[in-house]
């Protein structure tokens, strides 16, 4: 007869529990619970990501949030969520999985203003994330954040946790997206690639937008022509040309005047 052991036991209990909050309104705290059991985190976010329009916050929680919240989702939702590895890698139809931030970050991630700014300011450490293909066209993504970083093991865990984990959030977020909170920007605020349409002396080109939002994320000028499918000297020439319409020299620049304007 095979043998049950103490631990397994209470990994099904708490798998159990889970179960039976799916559906309801304590779901994803329900989740976080019992991924606490496995991962040390501090924080974690559930949203759904939208190549159109800002994420949509579905719940978040964790270590001192309460105290940040309002200022962090503003600052996120309000623009700079474009220039978020976890977001521009949900829009090229990545596949269903657990993605950590080693494997989503341009190689200039961490020389970024949007790194030295706001990521090492609100996420701190390292973050790791679920992404599932939502119902409605949006990517759903729940996001654990730790001060420390994730081990090889955790990473293993939740990698093994994955396929009914990501079910369950597919199933919790199918037809309900009405219901969950999001972030309303002021008025008179434009998220950072609208900006760039709008604010520059002579506007910018498509191509010359999307040229600036990967450089502003950290990729270099060769991962920028392989990903648009032009050379790196009309890499240079579109970064040449932003440079000129806003008057800057610089990606540091550049992020610091879209600060400043939109605040």
């Amino acid at each position: 007869m095979a043998e049950i052991s103490i631990r397994e036991l209470t990994f099904h209990h708490r798998l159990a529990r889970l179960f039976d909050q799916s559906g309801g309104g304590d779901f994803w705290a329900a989740l976080a619970r019992f991924l606490q059991g496995y991962i040390a985190f501090n924080a974690w976010t559930a949203m759904v990501f939208y190549h159109d329009r800002p994420p949509l916050l579905l719940a978040d929680g964790g270590d001192d949030l309460d105290e940040f919240d309002d200022k962090l989702y503003l600052e996120y939702s309000n623009g700079l969520y474009v220039l978020d590895p976890f977001f521009q890698i949900s829009n090229v139809k990545c596949s269903p999985g657990v993605y950590t931030l080693k494997d989503v970050s341009p190689e200039n991630f961490l020389d970024t203003e949007y790194y030295k700014k706001y990521f090492v300011h609100n996420v701190v450490g390292d973050e790791i994330q679920l992404l599932q293909n939502g119902s409605d066209g949006g990517v759903i993504s729940l996001s654990l954040s730790t001060q420390g970083n994730f081990s090889e093991e955790e990473i293993g865990i939740l990698n093994l946790f994955s396929p009914w984990l990501l079910n369950l959030m597919r199933g919790e977020t199918a037809g309900a997206q009405e219901t969950n909170k999001t972030v309303s920007a002021p008025q008179n605020h434009q998220p950072l690639d609208q900006w760039l349409h709008t604010r520059a002396a002579t506007p910018l080109t498509d191509r010359e937008v999307q040229t600036t939002l990967l450089i502003l994320a950290g990729h270099s000028a060769k991962a920028i022509a392989a990903q648009m499918g032009i050379s790196t000297e009309t890499v240079k020439t579109h970064k040449r040309h932003l440079y000129r319409k806003f008057g800057v020299s610089s990606p540091a620049a550049l992020f610091a005047l879209y600060l400043e304007t939109e605040k």
